[in-house]
């Protein structure tokens, strides 16, 4: 089964960044401010794009180092499939590693999906960074539309 594997790498407190994943208004500064739910596990965490859908996420950890969302609601190939998020700390950056695992094959929504991750991941680490992530709608766009 193909997964979307990317990494960011930020001076950013880690303590920061495990907000960013892990609380609602941490995932609305980066990922999309159509974002509610509970973030704790056991919770249902629901992601939604304005006219272009979206997806419910059932969270399966969350603790120091790790989160993971297994997609409960949303378009077929991201049923099942598992949002991974591992925080590595060091001495001269703090990595965060993501994974979007358990795709069905690698179609056109795969690697749309792909390309879109890598921008919002981007978006992520400059909310950190600065304060200013540019979560949907304000997210870098890849497609004409």
């Amino acid at each position: 089964m193909p997964n979307i594997c990317l990494s960011i790498g930020t001076k950013a407190d880690a303590n920061r960044i495990l907000a960013a994943i892990n609380t609602v208004d941490g995932l609305k500064a980066w990922w999309t401010n159509g974002t509610s739910g509970s973030p704790a596990p056991g919770g249902t965490l629901a992601f939604r794009f304005g006219g272009n859908g979206g997806f419910d996420m059932r969270v399966v950890k969350s603790d120091a180092r790790h989160v993971q969302w297994e997609c409960v609601s949303g378009p077929d190939d991201w049923l099942g499939t598992r949002i991974e998020f591992e925080l590595q700390s060091g001495e001269k950056q703090n990595k965060l590693m993501f994974r979007h695992a358990g795709w069905r094959s690698e179609n056109p929504h795969f690697h749309h999906c792909s390309t879109k991750w890598a921008t919002f991941l981007l978006s992520l680490r400059d909310e950190v960074e600065s304060g200013q992530g540019r979560p949907f709608p304000n997210d870098v766009k890849i497609e004409v539309v």
